[in-house]
């Protein structure tokens, strides 16, 4: 079973930095082949290959065309095993992720809910990205592909 894991909230929030920073730190830490992913642009489009597990990324998700390029990246690299992805709270987007992905289609999700703190508060945000990433990670390291 193939797993996604979607950051969902509303705009500026902070989904696509912090899949963003997920990318960095795989990239940082693990000998990985790059399909694609640039950390100079706004969002990061492409797949990191660590060994046999290849781990997709899509953190531009604030409309319905920027979700089904999920789609696209799947038509490419059809053998991905974790997909790392964006999307508002509500909408088409949404809607798209919830019909196309799920036990039925032969995928685990997990949403992982960005809170946005109005006004902004840095502290919280710190702390609310430390826990996000935390368990990003937790989910993605583990067992080796075999």
């Amino acid at each position: 079973m193939k797993k996604m894991f979607t950051l969902k909230g509303v705009d500026e929030c902070g989904k696509s930095s912090k899949i963003k920073d997920l990318a960095n730190w795989i990239i940082t830490n693990y000998t990985h082949i790059n399909h694609g992913i640039d950390l100079t642009k706004a969002d990061v489009y492409g797949v990191l290959e660590i060994n046999k597990l290849k781990i997709g990324f899509v953190s531009a998700g604030d409309n319905l065309a920027e979700v089904k390029r999920n789609d696209d990246l799947l038509t490419k690299f059809p053998d991905v095993d974790i997909l790392i992805n964006a999307c508002r709270t509500r909408g088409k987007g949404r809607k798209h992720l919830l019909n196309n992905y799920n036990y039925s289609t032969n995928w685990l999700v997990k949403y992982i809910y960005v809170e946005k703190f109005n006004p902004s508060n840095t502290a919280l945000e710190h702390t609310r990205d430390i826990r996000i990433l935390t368990e990003l990670k937790t989910w993605i390291t583990g067992l080796e592909k075999i």
